[in-house]
């Protein structure tokens, strides 16, 4: 008989996971005869929305029965993590109650009660029971399994989920607040992974705009016998195991001394540094080859669940903010090549988020034991050579064919007036633009408004909409920094994978007196600055629809693009092309997009968009291969 030796933090999720599956032995033994149901006339959808107190797309991530001791009898306890706000507020995960399940010798079930099973995804519509628990409005009825097919419902399914949203506008509805329902997860949805207590990993974003990450060598010391070109090329291999196995890209910047060791820069800079050598004493325990980690950022939106680095399927990530490894150079396994990049592949793993796949020395399985990311070096000259176990895994926060999509940042300048707010395109709105590498088919969510009560979100479509209640004049924040008078915050989804939130900050309030008594939507301080008088009567080409400087901007659109009225130079032009960079004028914290063409006529996008943090935008990343190609550069409203 063999003995099968556990690491003592694997215990306690162990012992988590029996306990489920003894549950769910039970629960099957209790369903394993022909099913019972109850008869109900059923709802349509937008009764089922509307009798439902909280409406939710969640995941089953635990499950206890218990008896109730006020009535005797025995419940079945389910906790979903919420993937989708529907209708209501929640815990990050709820918990919803059914009778049936096994206590001791002791079963009992009802024919209207939902059967669970871990990892399902399920659409439930709840009710609060006398005692504020959660339920189903209608029992089983109102937690409808959700199937997918390569990462996508089945097209009924998908009608369903999507007709749901259409009744709540989109965004999640107003409904009780059930954060007090939280329930618990019995073991974490990602496996292989390092998670923290929540079971929740981090991952770099870069791949899901296309772009790789940069890597940063410090070669100071090398093992004996190894040469710089060696050890380069043994970090490409590395990177290149991982990246034939994803969508990750690693562009090496360069090679130099970090004078510290990898590990202890803490610089949320999303670069990966690759120290080869411990010339500053960062690894301590006998034996040990190399060391891998990362650090992460977490900020979760309330109790959404939603974080800095968005979902891949059910999964809610944290974002990687750096990466790092260290290699022990003296060591003489390092000596070998392939053991050394064997080594660097298995540390570049941990930076990429991989756990061990087994710390067992007797380990049995040979599949975990043959990974890459076993735990003790193979030294048989695989090198940077991944084994079967490895890509599922590092597949669950880098899918090799659908990255997550991904949004950006907004700020608002808002104008207010009196008697009524302004009703202009482009004053006091915007568009919030969702991209992805593989499809243009994106749900956008909005959450979590907050701040200082100046006024109101509203959403139509993807236009999102600021309408303060009141006549007021704020003193602008820094964009630069994270303040703000209102907040909000917004996500997009493909169906299967979501994006890292965006949020849409009120950085300003601004009057708008004139003319009198609507105002035109530019506001009264803007005027001054530039005309030296808030009133457009006062001089000649002042008025909203006129072009005071001739450059075929009018002088609403100088005051929304940010350029100056007075300075037929300033009209966000495009100051400088060249094969790999396209400069522009623009307007600090504002989204942009650059458009290409061969004829004038089909135009495509031709980089990421990007953000400008000062008055002048830069694109690059893009290669100018065509004959001829003509560029536009367009402002996001």
């Amino acid at each position: 008989m063999q003995t099968i030796f556990v690491p003592a933090s694997s215990l306690t999720s162990m012992k988590a996971i029996c306990r489920l599956a003894l549950v769910l032995t039970a629960m099957l033994a209790i369903f394993a005869h022909p099913a019972f149901a109850s008869s109900i006339i059923p709802l349509s959808t937008a009764e089922h929305v509307a009798a439902s107190a909280a409406v939710f797309r969640g995941v089953v991530v635990g499950q206890e029965c218990y008896r109730d001791g006020a009535d005797g009898l025995i419940y079945t306890r389910t906790s979903l993590r919420v993937v989708e706000s529907l209708k209501g507020t929640f815990p990050r995960i709820v918990a919803v109650v059914h009778r049936g399940g096994a206590v001791g010798e002791d079963r009992e079930f009802q024919g209207n009660s939902p059967l669970f099973a871990h990892t399902e995804e399920r659409l439930v519509f709840a009710v609060r029971r006398a005692d504020g628990k959660l339920t189903g409005t209608q029992g089983s009825f109102s937690a409808m399994k959700l199937t997918r097919t390569n990462g996508s419902l089945q097209p009924e399914q998908e009608s369903l989920l999507n007709e749901v949203r259409a009744l709540t506008g989109n965004v999640t509805a107003a409904g009780d607040d059930v954060t007090d329902q939280f329930g618990f997860a019995s073991s974490s949805l990602v496996t292989g992974l390092l998670v923290d207590g929540a079971g929740i990993s981090s991952r770099f974003l870069q791949s899901d705009r296309g772009e790789p990450i940069p890597v940063l060598i410090d070669a100071s010391a090398l093992p004996a016998g190894i040469t710089l070109a060696q050890a380069t090329n043994a970090v490409i291999q590395a990177l290149n195991a991982w990246a034939a196995v994803t969508k990750l890209k690693f562009n090496i910047e360069a090679i130099q001394s970090f004078g510290v060791g990898a590990n202890t820069i803490t610089t949320s800079d999303e670069k990966l540094r690759i120290q080869l050598h411990d010339n500053y004493g960062q690894i301590n325990s006998a034996g040990t080859l190399g060391i891998g980690g990362r650090g992460s950022l977490s900020s979760p939106v309330g109790s959404t669940g939603w974080n800095l680095g968005g979902s891949v399927g059910t999964n809610e990530f944290y974002k990687t903010s750096r990466g790092y490894v260290v290699l022990e150079h003296g060591a003489a396994t390092m000596q070998n090549p392939a053991s050394f990049t064997e080594v660097l592949c298995h540390e570049v793993g941990h930076a990429l988020s991989m756990d061990h796949s087994s710390e067992n020395p007797s380990e049995l399985n040979n599949t975990l034991k043959q990974s890459i990311m076993y735990f003790q070096v193979h030294a048989d000259g695989r090198g940077a050579s991944l084994g079967a176990y490895d890509p599922p895994v590092i597949q669950q926060a880098y899918p090799s064919n659908n990255t997550p999509p991904y949004s950006y940042n907004r700020v608002m300048y808002v104008t207010t007036d009196s008697p009524s707010q302004p009703n202009i395109a482009g004053i006091n709105d915007l568009e919030l633009r969702g991209y992805d590498l593989q499809t243009s088919n994106l749900t956008l969510s909005t959450n979590g408004a907050t701040g200082a009560g100046t006024g109101s979100f509203s959403l139509a479509g993807n236009i999102l909409k600021f309408t303060p209640n009141n006549f007021w004049a704020t003193t602008p924040v820094d964009p630069a920094t994270s303040s703000h008078y209102e907040l909000i915050y917004m996500r997009v989804s493909d169906g299967t994978n979501s994006s890292p939130y965006a949020t849409v900050r009120v950085l300003s309030h601004s009057t708008d007196s004139f003319p009198s008594p609507t105002g035109d939507g530019i506001p009264d301080n803007w005027m001054t600055n530039h005309f030296g008088d808030a009133n457009p009567a006062a001089g000649v080409n002042r008025g909203a629809s006129q072009d005071a400087d001739g450059d075929k901007l009018s002088n609403l659109n100088e005051y929304r693009t940010g350029m100056t009225p007075t300075d037929s130079t300033s009209a966000q032009r495009i100051t400088l092309v060249n094969k790999t960079n396209i400069q522009f004028q623009a307007k600090a914290y504002e989204l942009y997009e650059l458009h290409a063409s061969t004829n004038l006529t089909n135009w495509v996008r031709a980089a990421n968009p990007i953000v400008p943090l000062t008055s002048t935008g830069l694109f690059t990343g893009f290669t100018n291969t065509a004959p001829h190609m003509f560029f536009r550069v367009e402002k996001v409203r």
